[in-house]
């Protein structure tokens, strides 16, 4: 604080020699003019002084017999008598600081931080619909209304927080990680259909009429389970049919297949070790690259590192910057390898079988293999599994009266 001061009223940087300069900063501090950054020179003493110090040392000078010289002035007064005339300068300086203030009118970097089920991006995506985006004047940003929207939009989300700091938007979330109510149970009339063919293996009924038993074999869309409940009387005969919901666990053997085919020359990549260096500039929307020339007729892979201009923590400005680095490469093809085409084959099953495991497919069996077909080559992936096969397809029931009228209809019995 004390050199800032000191700064803006201005200061003298002094040579002193004499016969008594110790007597003269003795006398300086009796009277209560500041001195600071004494250090002792060969030819003399060398300090700082302020400008009302050195105007007031004038009799302390005659009394110790020194002789003081002005070798610097310092401070923001004499810096702006040297450059009175420069007025392009200053009028350089007054248009960075309005063009710093305009751009902290604006909102420049959105930050969420506390989600974990939904992507930065699927937030992101969301705010820019409701018109908030980087960008956007931070006089038009309501954050109760970002919050409530947000809080609606993913029903997960139950505390949401949003507040402008600088030109910084963070919105902090809280996911709720216990369901906040209990669903509601279907209890519509349906049936159970097979979502695949396959064959039973396991059925346990618990609301329907079984339909098939283990060792059937089921098509794609066959009903599996009825949503009817047969009721008799006393002489077994079916009387009515009670639609209910059907309910039941049904397990078949199902079986998949994938089948890929490639050429039999491999495209690899060499490192022709060049490399070119560059950097970039961004402004808003417009970027600059500044990248040595390249061959036409050279490939090259291209990472790029970004940062964006900060002056403080929470002021973010429009300006992006960063250092691009590219790598040249030369493609060439040549016959797979036996071991290539193995690491090929078990790439694609091991996939393969995670593809099934994430659909609920236990695997029972699995075979892969590869065929050689002149300047190609197949890889076939068969797997046999047990799943769950059972799916709700909703019926209308016939009402009984519509039923019985219609019978009377065909028979002619009109009253």
């Amino acid at each position: 604080m004390i050199k800032l001061k000191h700064y803006l009223n201005g200061y003298l940087k002094l040579h002193l020699t004499g016969f008594s300069p110790e007597r003269f900063f003795n006398m300086c501090r009796k009277h209560d003019i500041e001195v600071w950054n004494l250090e002792c020179r060969e030819d003399g003493y060398e300090c700082a002084m302020t400008v009302d110090g050195f105007l007031n040392c004038k009799p302390l000078v005659k009394k110790s017999e020194v002789k003081v010289r002005i070798q610097k002035k310092l401070g923001l007064p004499f810096f702006l008598y040297r450059n009175r005339r420069r007025k392009l300068y200053f009028l350089g300086v007054f248009s960075f600081f309005l063009i710093l203030y305009m751009m902290s009118l604006f909102i420049w970097n959105i930050t969420l931080s506390g989600n974990y089920r939904y992507t930065s991006d699927t937030l992101i995506k969301f705010m820019n619909e409701e018109g908030i985006r980087c960008g956007m004047k931070k006089s038009q940003m309501d954050c109760d209304y970002l919050e409530s929207a947000i809080r609606t939009e993913f029903p997960e989300i139950t505390w949401v927080s949003a507040q402008v700091s600088g030109t910084r938007l963070l919105v902090k979330i809280k996911e709720n990680d216990v369901l906040s109510s209990i669903p509601i149970k279907d209890q519509s009339p349906c049936d159970l259909v097979a979502e695949k063919s396959g064959v039973i293996t396991k059925i346990i009924v618990r609301s329907g009429k079984a339909l098939v038993k283990p060792g059937d074999q089921v098509e794609e869309g066959q009903v599996l389970v009825q949503g009817l409940i047969p009721i008799t009387d006393d002489s077994e005969q079916v009387v009515a049919e009670n639609p209910v919901h059907a309910d039941a666990d049904i397990f078949a053997a199902t079986e998949y297949k994938t089948v890929r085919t490639f050429s039999g020359w491999n495209v690899l990549e060499m490192d022709t070790g060049r490399k070119r260096h560059g950097f970039f500039l961004q402004f808003v929307q417009s970027a600059f690259h500044f990248l040595p020339p390249k061959s036409q007729e050279s490939k090259w892979k291209f990472t790029m590192e970004e940062h964006q201009l900060t002056l403080f923590e929470n002021f973010y400005l429009p300006v992006y910057w960063g250092m691009i680095h590219g790598k040249e490469y030369n493609t060439y093809e040549r016959p797979y390898t036996e071991e290539e085409k193995n690491d090929l084959k078990d790439k694609i099953n091991i996939q393969f079988l995670e593809n099934l495991r994430e659909k609920g497919v236990q695997i029972t069996e699995n075979n892969v293999k590869i065929q050689e077909n002149g300047l190609e080559f197949t890889i076939t992936a068969w797997a046999a599994g047990e799943e769950s096969i059972g799916a709700a397809r909703p019926f209308t029931p016939i009402n009984d009266t519509e039923e019985i009228n219609k019978t009377d209809e065909r028979s002619g019995n009109n009253d």
